[in-house]
């Protein structure tokens, strides 16, 4: 099923396109025509997607290999624009089987040979309870989001075909914000 939706935000139309995928409700979504601006940390941000793919965001990025309790949408944006994937769920009463497969997912991506040590994949895992309702895994790319009601391998494929394209296709390392290392 293709939808094609205009949305506004502030002043620049968003075109957004979505298709149903995969199983668990799996649904692709992709924007066009959004920018990359920086605005101040803390900063409310609208954006216009959810999960946001793309748009304004935070001017610092997580250190990337890491698994993260919560990170602000306005910095995990950032690592989208750098090339990575974000692999999202929001799991209200806990759901360590459904992390324990995005560990997975993370797992099989290949290692970057643009990257030094540290960083091996442009990947990071965060809760995001801002999903929508019904919505418990998401990956985001830069303008691409994949959300489902549950895990789907399909989740794999999705990481592949956005991995590193974005406006910036950078490996530099992000800011220490805590999380664990996702082990090889």
């Amino acid at each position: 099923m293709f939808a094609a939706l205009a949305l506004a935000a502030c002043s620049d139309p968003v075109d957004q396109t979505t298709t149903e995928i995969g199983a668990c409700d799996g649904m692709i979504t992709v924007e066009s025509n959004t920018s990359g601006n920086h605005v101040p940390m803390g900063s409310t941000i609208d954006f216009t997607n959810n999960p946001p793919t793309s748009g304004p965001h935070y001017p610092i990025w997580a250190a990337w290999d890491r698994e993260y309790t919560q990170l602000p949408r306005g910095n995990y944006v950032h690592n989208a624009e750098h090339g990575g994937i974000v692999l999202l769920y929001r799991c209200d009463d806990g759901c360590p089987d459904v992390v324990e497969q995005l560990r997975g997912t993370a797992r099989r991506m290949a290692s970057d040979s643009k990257c030094a040590s540290p960083v091996t994949k442009r990947v990071i895992i965060t809760s995001d309870p801002l999903l929508p309702d019904g919505v418990q895994v998401a990956a985001v790319a830069w303008n691409h989001a994949y959300t489902a009601s549950c895990y789907d391998p399909y989740i794999d494929t999705f990481a592949r075909e956005n991995y590193r394209k974005a406006p910036e296709d950078l490996c530099d390392n992000g800011a220490n914000m805590g999380g664990t290392p996702i082990d090889p």
